[in-house]
């Protein structure tokens, strides 16, 4: 059990983490900063965190999570690392390799700072969104750097699996291609084709359970996913550029009518995504 722990952005992921900690017994005491004086509140009123700190309280806690959005998880690393060298941060970015290049450039590889990334959430957002259990049975992504120490790192897996996940590592170059690919495109993809429909007549809103499930993110946070966009620019930019081919290529075999091509086409599809799905 930690005396002490800091969360710095305490939304749903901090929140959450926070949650599952005091379910689990795992910290005596939570302090909570954000710069949304309203969401700290929030934190402290549904029992989140225990106490409203600001960046000098969180950086004496035994360790900290920054879970902010992904432009700010940087210098939120560097502002605690600065007033205390000792703590442990630890930042969960759905985006890993710009936010740890700009820490490592601050500090050198010597420096007790873990990046990860829970494979957990929702399309709802803020402190009213936390829940005890959104991380059992995730995966979570740990991206070393080079340099960083192995107590570090089994301080990190550790930290993860106590929460219920279970731990992967990539390097934050391959985190941020495959990411990419299997969570910032859909979310492209869905924002997109609710703009699509919005500009249609209103006969177009008799929208079924498909459309539903499948736009459900595009619900989600636009602070967060316009940073996410960006900060992981040229690996979105990609995904597109080869989805759009794809599209196009679909088209293709709908234009020709090639009935058996089709087939194929989502044959192969439906093989795996059960393959996926496990």
């Amino acid at each position: 059990m930690f005396d002490k722990v800091g969360i710095v952005g305490v939304g749903l992921i901090g929140g959450s983490i926070a949650l599952s900690l005091k379910k689990k017994n795992l910290a005596k005491h939570i302090l909570g900063y954000d710069k949304n004086e309203i969401n700290l509140d929030k934190a402290m009123n549904l029992g989140i965190i225990d106490e409203k700190s600001n960046l000098n309280g969180v950086s004496n806690a035994d360790f900290v999570v920054v879970s902010t959005p992904v432009s700010v998880i940087s210098n939120y690393v560097i502002d605690i690392l600065s007033l205390n060298r000792k703590t442990v941060v630890v930042d969960v970015g759905s985006v890993k390799k710009s936010i740890v290049d700009k820490v490592l450039r601050y500090f050198g590889e010597s420096v007790n700072y873990i990046p990860m990334h829970p494979i957990a959430g929702t399309e709802n957002f803020g402190p009213d969104a936390a829940f005890n259990s959104l991380f059992e049975g995730a995966y979570c992504i740990v991206t070393p750097y080079s340099g960083i120490s192995e107590s570090l790192l089994s301080f990190g897996r550790k930290f993860a699996e106590s929460l219920g996940m279970t731990v992967k590592v990539m390097s934050p170059d391959l985190h941020d291609e495959v990411f990419g690919y299997v969570s910032h495109l859909p979310h492209v993809i869905a924002y997109t084709l609710v703009h699509l429909v919005s500009n249609k007549s209103e006969e177009f809103r008799f929208v079924g359970g498909g459309f539903r499930d499948y736009t459900r993110v595009s619900a989600s946070s636009e602070n967060m996913w316009s940073d996410i966009f960006l900060k992981n620019k040229d690996n979105v930019l990609k995904a597109i550029s080869e989805y759009v081919n794809q599209l196009n290529e679909f088209a293709d075999l709908i234009k020709c009518e090639n009935k058996d091509q089709l087939v194929e086409y989502l044959k192969q599809a439906r093989i795996f995504k059960r393959i996926l799905d496990g």
